[in-house]
């Protein structure tokens, strides 16, 4: 027994020393055993009391493990018990078993595998290693944590020069620190700047809301998150969709372009534009339309009307902090709902309030009615346009069956509406009227002209004048249709725009249309005089003439 202990030794001494002597750069050497036995042609390489570990040497990284088996030819080793490789670069990789290839200088790791950096950790049940690069994959799935964030995958492929780890296959990144959790298929991660890019549909969940996309980038240290290709957020209040979104929860900049769809869940609203910039922290988005396409917004208007409005730019607010609940709208404003259609530059619609308010050249249209003034506010009942409030230059021309233009003309008015028709008419100020006679709505017998200082005016169906109450003051008289004459039927400042009326099907597609020539030039032109179309031999229609029922004030 003595003998062949000493037997053994001489054996590893030989080894050692062979190995010592012929083995050069690039090639696996036996630093330190204990033991070491040829077995059909195999080494066996053991630790003992003595040396507790056995070592391996290949330029600049160590094995160490407790049994070694070594193919003399190849060079070749496989390790066993608690298997340890150390890199020059600082990464460690642990084991129960070790398969290492000599030629190709690739180990591939059994059974509790634990790769540490200076930043990572890696665990798995199976990991091929190259140390020409320091690099490795694992197939079987695999766990990787770094200060704070844990991914799980199915395929994971580190890279210590690049410091990256690119996984494939029920992809989760757990970011514990901000409480969020990334879903996808596939991901690479660098764990010195903590990006995440992800190359498949991704699903971000946190206690804001879950965030969808095709691809983007989530970095675990700021939070900042880029996503491309059908992005979608989704909250307690909103759903928000586009192309291409950037949000930095720590800046409060949010950027969202191609193609943004925002959904408000409380007011039921939807918006639509080329690109949205919103502060959550702020409450308020701002969202823009592009060189083809007016922003858009719609939603329910009364039981079963949608209000669309179409603007170079629409601003929502909604501040709980104060409570501001509002909608701005900016350039080119397009107003439709079922019973009205508007036009001005700007205009702000106020959920507290229930009111929208017309700025810059404000217009509206309802049925054959055009109204006009300096500013005009809607006060809304249900969702429904109860009343407008004309303010400063109002002006309402209203065309009958025959093509005449009755006009209201003052200073303030008040139209109050039967849905689509006007009900009632309070003018204030200046109060100017021309209203056409008609006999059976098939001819024009003449024209009403008042003048005074207030006038109330009720309407019936169709916003037929039923009467007028006026003060004292009032100034007015009847003229005969065969001495009619063009500029008669003209109050100053009469326009009409009947041609600007917006269409619902080209304000929903959001197109920008040229505007056409002013259709109606010759209507607007007073000094063209001329006798009025129309039946002027009366006497030859001896009918009783309609005739307006007027009520004196008290």
């Amino acid at each position: 027994m003595k003998y062949h202990f000493l037997l053994v030794l001489f054996l590893g001494i030989i080894h050692f020393s062979f190995s010592q002597q012929k083995l050069g750069e690039g090639q696996i050497e036996l630093i330190k055993a204990e033991n070491l036995e040829v077995k059909n042609g195999l080494r066996y390489i053991k630790s003992g009391k003595n040396t507790p570990r056995v070592v391996f040497k290949r330029d600049s990284s160590f094995l160490y493990c407790n049994v070694a088996i070594q193919n003399p030819d190849t060079k070749s080793v496989n390790a066993y018990g608690k298997v340890v490789i150390e890199e020059a670069s600082g990464a460690v990789i642990s084991a129960d078993t070790l398969l290492y290839n000599n030629a190709t200088n690739i180990a591939e790791f059994r059974s509790n595998v634990v790769l540490v950096d200076s930043t990572t950790t890696i665990s798995t049940s199976q990991l091929f290693y190259d140390l020409n690069v320091s690099s490795g994959y694992y197939l079987v799935g695999g766990k990787v944590e770094d200060s704070g964030n844990v991914l799980t995958s199915k395929k994971g492929y580190y890279r210590s020069v690049s410091q990256s780890i690119a996984f494939k296959g029920n992809v989760i990144l757990d970011d514990t620190q901000n409480a969020r959790t990334l879903e996808t298929d596939t991901l690479t991660y660098y764990s010195d700047t903590k990006d995440a890019f992800f190359h498949a549909a991704t699903k971000i969940t946190s206690k804001e809301g879950v965030l969808n996309a095709g691809k983007g980038k989530y970095n675990t240290e700021t939070t900042v998150t880029t996503f491309e290709e059908n992005a979608t957020a989704d909250s307690e209040d909103y759903i928000l969709k586009g192309q291409h979104m950037f949000s930095d929860r720590e800046t409060d900049k949010n950027v969202v372009k191609g193609d943004v769809e925002l959904y408000s869940k409380k007011e039921f609203a939807t918006a639509y534009g080329d690109q949205l910039i919103y502060k959550e922290q702020s409450g308020w988005s701002k969202i823009f339309g592009g060189k083809e396409k007016y922003a858009l917004m719609k939603r329910p208007f009364g039981e079963k009307d949608t209000l669309y409005l179409a603007a170079d730019t629409i601003l929502t607010i909604n501040d709980t902090i104060n409570n501001i609940r509002q909608l701005h709208a900016y350039y080119g404003v397009k107003l439709i709902t079922g019973q009205m259609q508007g036009t001005c530059d700007s205009l702000v619609y106020d959920y507290n309030d229930s009111t929208i308010t017309l700025f810059q050249d404000p217009i509206m249209w309802s049925a054959q009615n055009q109204i006009k003034a300096d500013r005009i506010k809607a006060f809304l009942s249900n969702n429904n346009i109860d009343s407008l409030h004309l303010t400063s230059q109002s002006f309402i021309i209203q065309r009958d069956t025959l093509e005449n233009y009755n006009q209201i003309k003052g200073r303030n008015m008040i139209a109050y509406f039967n849905q689509s028709d006007i009900a009632k008419l309070d003018v204030n100020g200046n109060c100017q009227t021309l209203y056409f006679m008609l006999e059976s709505d098939t001819i024009t017998v003449g024209m009403n002209k008042v003048d005074c200082g207030k006038m109330l005016m009720n309407f019936g169906d169709s916003s037929r004048l039923e009467n007028i109450s006026f003060n004292k003051a009032a100034e007015g008289k009847f003229i005969p249709m065969h001495e009619l004459l063009e500029p008669d039927t003209r109050l100053k400042n009469f326009r009409l725009r009947f041609n600007e009326r917006p269409e619902k099907a080209i304000v929903v597609s959001r197109k920008r249309i040229v505007e056409s020539p002013i259709e109606e030039e010759e209507e607007n032109d007073p000094q063209k005089a001329k006798p009025l179309k129309g039946d002027l031999n009366l006497e030859k229609n001896p009918k009783k003439k309609k005739t307006l029922k007027t009520v004196k004030p008290k």
